[in-house]
């Protein structure tokens, strides 16, 4: 599953490209953490999972659920 991130400011822009079950990334996406969801795991059945606001390098943002056991995407959220 792949689905478009993009912030409202950056309209102009191509928007982040994230998969569910991509390993995270919190430095090359610039991570900052957001929420906790209560909910388990897709992959490794884990009971945390994480929300970020991630953004790349060239400005385009999103926010991601990450699995804080196995470190996968779990959701793309907005």
């Amino acid at each position: 599953m792949r689905k478009a991130l993009s912030g409202m400011d950056h309209y102009y822009l191509e928007p982040v490209l994230i998969n569910v079950g991509e390993d995270f990334k919190s430095i090359v996406w610039k991570a900052q953490y957001d929420m906790d969801f209560n909910t388990e795991c897709l992959f490794c059945f884990s009971e945390r999972i994480t929300g970020y606001r991630v953004e790349d390098e060239a400005g385009r943002s999103g926010k991601v659920a990450v699995c804080s056991h196995c470190e996968k995407v779990n959701a793309i959220y907005a």
